[in-house]
């Protein structure tokens, strides 16, 4: 599958990249035709406006920012996003792919092509009094000293910042002037290209990881991309695009590091990649073949997280590596037994309890060979024999909480079983949804009750007692407090006498009066979803032996 060095040594240029420059100006005018694309098989935008904002400030100051290299070839009509600007691209015979450049074109594009001042996340102005770049200011900044504030959407354009400056005209001298400089600073700046025309597409990929190997690393997933995704219509061609399918299954974003490594699983490679390792090189087939199956087998997780082990969000999953066991089992026996998948979610819950699904390389591989295709049943007695230990102790509500680690994580599942309302509605709250809403897997919706010191008792302020699942996050003291029905603040664990203590401002045994009646039920959740002190037995079916025919 790995190209040899006698394979690399044929991949020769027919002739040398030509060198040439382009303004910025220029650049930018290429990508408003459509001509600059960028492949599949590069990586998704890892800048952020931050890395964006030093870009144009190195411009503006004349500090060199780089060279790009550009694939001259066909490209088909299509339409191209870069953030908030959107166009249709015509079909081009020499359009220009971006092998190395992305995150700077892609930027440039953005900061200074957006069809609105404010529109787009990598929005800037420029300050004309106190000279630097700047998010956009409010609006109250912006009305009182309207001449100061430049929005970089018009400074490419030199008509476009003229008309924004007559507009302005109450701005002194030295304001225009400064705007004049900068307009021209951004627009005349060159920034040098080497341009390839080749149409072997693996010479691009071998380029691609060359550059990749000395500079700035890449993730593994996006070197894989690299090398093996690719510009036909199969979909999807990249990790990411994996990642972006899965979403529509309302289960969250999956990390690619997560689905690259169970793709690497699936190839037959061990799950991590060794620092020093060579990413692996697939044929066409075989890449298609990798990115469908990994689709696959992670869709069929989800929906087992989903609908047996009563986990409705990616970010509520305690550990995130029993995802990729558990897509090697979903790939090598796609239709489990009933018997199988209640044992399989034995299996999660315990590993999540215990600890055992921490992730460690050796447990993760040793999890991994317990899995045979040639037997369900043997894979899963094997899976669960990893987990069988019970823990010393299991989350308790008065836990410190902190939604980046597994413990709180589990509170949250416990407290999503108790079916919590919405004080302002009384309707059940749909938790998924809400985790939907949120952004990253260290947020959570579960949000505190108090906010100010319990006594000065800290660790009662950031336990588990003090949080609930909501969907406003502020005042929500004040709208316990004006709940009345019993039902509604016992979906929150919140009895009527725990509430007086509320009423009265007795904080500290409100969370204390909380704690006592959600402990005892957590455990039961916990240990009903365990199961550690029933049979782990197989289903009858698969001890039957059929009768030996003579």
């Amino acid at each position: 599958m790995s190209a040899t060095l006698n394979e690399q040594a044929t991949l020769l240029l027919n002739r040398r990249p030509e060198a040439k420059t382009f303004s910025i100006q220029d650049l930018l005018d290429e990508v408003l035709r459509g001509k600059v694309r960028i492949p599949n098989f590069q990586r998704g935008l890892k800048w952020d406006r931050n890395d964006a904002k030093r870009l144009l400030d190195s411009l503006y100051r004349g500090y060199p920012a780089g060279t790009l290299l550009l694939w001259e070839t066909e490209a088909k009509a299509d339409e191209i996003r870069f953030g908030s600007l959107t166009l249709n691209a015509p079909n081009s015979p020499n359009a220009l792919w971006v092998v190395d450049g992305q995150q700077r074109i892609v930027s440039l594009s953005r900061m200074l092509l957006a069809p609105s001042p404010d529109q787009d996340d990598f929005a800037l102005y420029f300050d004309l009094e106190e000279p630097g770049f700047v998010v956009p200011p409010n609006s109250n900044k912006r009305q009182d000293d309207p001449s100061r504030w430049l929005p970089m959407t018009v400074a490419l354009d030199s008509e476009k910042l003229m008309q924004w400056l007559l507009d302005h005209a109450a701005g002194s001298q030295k304001r225009r002037e400064t705007a004049l400089q900068l307009g021209r600073r951004i627009r005349e700046y060159e920034i040098p290209a080497y341009i390839v025309r080749s149409d072997d597409e693996s010479i691009l990929r071998d380029i691609f990881n060359r550059i990749n190997s000395s500079g700035k690393k890449l993730d593994d997933s996006d070197v894989f991309d690299a090398l093996n995704g690719s510009r036909s219509e199969s979909k999807p061609a990249t990790v990411g695009q994996i990642s972006a399918e899965l979403e529509k299954l309302d289960f969250g974003h999956i990390e690619e590091k997560i689905l690259y490594r169970l793709l690497r699983v699936l190839q037959g490679f061990d799950v991590i990649s060794g620092t020093k390792a060579e990413p692996p090189r697939l044929t066409a087939e075989e890449a298609e073949q990798a990115y469908r199956q990994t689709t696959e087998a992670a869709t069929s997780v989800i929906q087992f997280l989903k609908s047996d082990v009563g986990i409705p969000h990616y970010d509520l999953l305690p550990y995130k590596q029993p995802l990729v066991t558990l897509g090697k089992f979903f790939h090598h026996h796609p239709q489990p037994s009933p018997r199988s998948r209640e044992l399989l979610a034995r299996w999660i819950w315990r590993g999540a309890l215990n600890g055992a699904h921490r992730g460690d390389t050796v447990s993760t591989r040793n999890a991994l060979l317990r899995i045979v295709p040639e037997s369900e049943q043997r894979s899963v007695e094997g899976m669960l024999e990893m987990v069988k230990q019970k823990p010393s102790q299991l989350p308790d509500v008065m836990d410190k909480f902190n939604f980046r680690y597994a413990g709180s994580k589990l509170l949250a599942l416990a407290f999503i079983d108790i079916k919590p309302r919405s004080l302002e509605t009384g309707n059940q709250l749909d938790v998924s949804e809400l985790f939907l809403q949120q952004s990253g897997s260290d947020s959570s919706p579960l949000s505190q009750i108090l906010t100010s010191p319990v006594d000065q008792d800290k660790d009662l302020l950031q336990s588990a007692a003090n949080r609930l699942f909501h969907s406003t996050h502020t005042g929500l003291r004040k709208l316990l407090i004006d709940t009345s029905d019993p039902e509604i603040l016992l979906s929150h664990g919140i009895t009527l006498t725990a509430k007086n203590s509320l009423n009265k401002g007795d904080d500290k045994n409100f969370l204390i009066l909380r704690s006592e009646w959600l402990r005892p039920r957590i455990e039961i959740f916990f240990k009903s979803h365990a199961r550690w002190e029933e049979s782990d037995r197989p289903a009858i079916s698969s001890l039957l032996v059929e009768d030996e025919v003579i």
